[in-house]
């Protein structure tokens, strides 16, 4: 035992005394060669400092970083090209509309910091796909970059709406929205929210499948929508729901109203149109396209006497049967409203003065709309028996100028903006029945629902 230990002990010194005469030298190494994760910037970097770091300090990184990603997942990164597209679309429909509405600051001081760009969509388990995610109110990741089209409104739309998603739980991490939000659908949620259809949320008060994933969701689904649809597509979709659940998603909708008012002083109505109008920039709405119950607008009203431009040619024919009514029935015509039942059926409605009292007459046409959005009119073979029928039939002699106007022309269905500037697409835009063989005589009203 102790021959072994003075042999270790010997050893150790030889080690010590190899160790302290050591010679050092300089170190032959170039550290500024060392990958300090420094790349040159490309055009596509100085666009996007130029609008976004520099204006709202939110970073944009598109090269592909796996750590900034979901793990095990086979993601793929986004193709550069469409870098700046894709971010020229968010900045003019996300951030201008919730400018002009919330003020030049508003995004600056409540936003998420980062964007992280991915090619290819997040797929999960369930069958279902992520879009976009946000974390801690800082970050937002973008998927499915490389499918992209800028001219296309549905792409357009799945995207922005992401964000719009994203963006209100960031709201809601600032101000927090209304507890009692999630007790009007209770009972409704559901962990796994792919297992239901639309046709089964919309029943119970929810206005996606996804909303039913919890009441957070629920909340960002509800206001992504809203804006996203616009209010005439939110109320057509809304419409077509069950009585029970129309009040639970107007509840809902009210809730979103307060809140943005409440929380941050903006009126959502009139960010929803903002929104619109940027999305409208990409591809205007078609009105021909939007006429129904479930899609659209189910009404156009005028009062042609009051409405200043509406053509000669209808004015003129307006003013005679306005003094075939003062005339021939002691009656006074007001105006004139179409229904439209279907998007193939429609009410036609008078209603006039008989002393103080307001009185109808209908009469219902069917509408046939071809591809180049020229509608033809025929009155129904067979009409209703009830008391505003009857009117039509007693005092069509007065009306019949303006019936045969319309039952001896085919028109084209477009807005009027290009004669009488204004908004196109809301409630209350001015649509109008442009004669087809004339376009400088048309009928024209306010569209709604």
């Amino acid at each position: 035992m102790k021959n072994i230990f003075n042999t270790g002990v010997f050893t150790l010194f030889v080690l010590m005394t190899l160790a302290s005469c050591k010679k050092e030298g300089k170190l032959d190494a170039n550290l500024n060669i060392i990958d300090k994760n420094i790349i040159a910037k490309t055009t596509t970097d100085e666009w996007l400092d130029k609008n976004y770091l520099n204006p709202y300090n939110i970073e944009t990184k598109y090269r592909f970083d796996r750590f900034e990603l979901t793990s095990g997942k086979n993601i793929t990164p986004p193709d550069e090209l469409q870098i700046i597209p894709m971010m020229e679309t968010v900045r003019d429909v996300w951030i201008k509309p919730f400018e002009t509405i919330g003020g030049a600051d508003f995004i600056k001081r409540i936003s998420p910091k980062q964007f992280v760009l991915a090619g290819s969509a997040s797929y999960n388990q369930d069958g279902s796909i992520t879009l976009g995610t946000a974390e801690g109110g800082r970050k937002i990741v973008l998927y499915v970059v490389n499918t992209f089209d800028k001219t296309n409104l549905a792409s357009v739309k799945q995207a922005i709406q992401v964000i719009q998603h994203e963006y209100t739980h960031i709201l809601n991490q600032t101000v927090d929205y209304q507890t009692d939000f999630q007790t009007i659908s209770r009972g409704g949620y559901m962990g796994n929210w792919t297992l239901g259809t639309l046709a089964q949320a919309r029943a119970l008060g929810f206005i996606t499948a996804y909303a039913r994933a919890a009441p957070e969701e629920d909340y960002a689904e509800m206001s992504s929508n809203m804006l996203m649809m616009g209010r005439v597509g939110y109320n057509a979709a809304v419409s077509t729901a069950p009585a029970d659940a129309q009040v639970k998603l107007k509840k809902k909708e009210q809730y979103v109203v307060d809140y943005f008012k409440s929380g941050f002083n903006i009126d959502f109505y009139a960010l929803q149109t903002e929104v619109q109008n940027a999305l409208y920039n990409i591809s205007p709405p078609v009105l021909a396209k939007l006429i129904g119950p479930g899609i659209g607008y189910t009404r156009m009203y005028s009062n042609p006497l009051k409405d200043a431009n509406q053509s000669p040619e209808f004015l003129s024919l307006w003013k005679a049967a306005v003094n075939n009514m003062t005339a021939g029935f002691d009656l006074g015509l007001l105006d004139v409203t179409l229904t439209f039942k279907s998007a193939t059926t429609m009410t036609l409605r008078y209603s006039f003065l008989q002393d103080s009292d307001v009185l109808f007459a209908d009469a219902d046409y069917t509408m046939a709309i071809d591809a180049a959005n020229v509608v033809t009119l025929k009155l129904a073979a067979v009409q209703p028996t009830t008391a505003n029928y009857a009117n039509m039939n007693a005092l069509n002699p007065a009306f019949a100028p303006v019936n045969n106007y319309f039952k001896n022309n085919k028109f084209k269905i477009d807005w009027i903006n290009k004669i009488i500037p204004g908004n196109i697409g809301g409630l209350g835009s001015l649509g109008a029945f442009y004669k087809q063989t004339d376009e400088k005589s048309y009928f024209y009203g306010a569209m709604g629902q």
